[in-house]
């Protein structure tokens, strides 16, 4: 229930909760009927179990906010994150998907951050389309703009059957496909719980559970894309969407660089784009890239 009083306690207060029962077999309905019975903010959604994706889902569609994020039970809002993520949305109205920094506690102890300072991360739909970057984190410190969840929704429906775990890969790539503008914020405003019964957190996968969910994730992919109507000519703006990105780091530019290259047949065509995507870099990219370039994920 620590996730749930997080939320309450935010500096700016959420329009509403939707919590995601997903098939409790323990007391966790009786605890939250007692709790949050009649609660203004809080609505209690029940499914039979069914897995993350298929509890994004039904969140999702009983969520009426602009501003929709996502908050796992094992996980906390530091007071101040809601009022983070909501200023980021404000101040940036072309933005759709913002994604934090967190906070390890329990077993371990560090922050996690993809950069040291804020960043607009503009557009990524082509690197993630063909070379599946991963422009986001887990899935505590993801938040979206309604009008995207109702892209995603009729894809995310489809594929929610098999996809148990990992369901943030369908928000940060989704986002990405469906032509989001992303930003990140450098404080770590989420606090994401490490403890022996994480599924993932400092375990091995098996190449079983990598191929299965390779397999998964490429359906997704061809899913969405057909659902989006995303035809070959899309690639072709590599370079403007490179441009988008407002402070490119080095690995940026290198997958851009790398896009550039393999897309265009033209000699001519590629040194010319080339040209734009290393000016772009040359004159946008931060400070601390240069200085230290390897210690962030970029």
């Amino acid at each position: 229930m620590d996730a749930i009083e997080s939320a309450l306690a935010q500096s700016v207060p959420p329009a509403e909760i939707i919590v995601v029962d997903d098939g409790s077999t323990d007391e966790t309905p009786t605890i939250l009927e007692e709790r949050y019975a009649g609660h203004g903010l809080v609505k209690v959604v029940r499914q039979r179990n069914e897995g993350q994706l298929s509890a994004f889902v039904l969140g999702l569609e009983h969520a009426s906010g602009d501003i929709l994020c996502f908050l796992d039970a094992d996980d906390k809002y530091e007071p101040d994150h809601l009022e983070s993520v909501t200023g980021a949305f404000a101040e940036n109205k072309d933005v759709d998907f913002v994604f934090t920094a967190h906070r390890r506690f329990g077993a371990d102890d560090r922050v996690v951050q993809y950069a040291p300072e804020d960043l607009n991360l503009g557009f990524s739909l082509i690197a993630v389309l063909k070379e599946r970057i991963f422009l986001g984190s887990i899935t505590s410190t993801l938040a979206i703009r309604r009008s995207l969840s109702l892209t995603l929704l009729p894809v995310l429906r489809q594929v929610a059957p098999r996809w148990r775990i990992r369901a943030d890969d369908t928000i940060v790539y989704g986002a990405s496909l469906a032509g989001a503008r992303k930003y990140y914020l450098a404080a770590p405003t989420v606090l994401y719980r490490i403890h022996e019964k994480n599924c993932l957190f400092g375990r091995a996968s098996s190449m079983e559970d990598d191929i299965a969910h390779g397999l998964r994730r490429d359906t997704f992919f061809e899913l969405l894309a057909r659902h989006l109507g995303l035809g070959p000519s899309v690639r072709l703006r590599v370079v403007w969407e490179f441009l988008s990105i407002k402070q490119p780091t080095r690995s940026q530019y290198r997958v851009y660089v790398r896009l550039n290259r393999r897309i265009h047949e033209s000699f001519l065509q590629g040194l010319k784009g080339r040209i734009k995507i290393y000016l772009h870099y040359k004159c946008h990219r931060p400070a601390w890239d240069i200085a230290n370039p390897a210690e962030f994920h970029g």
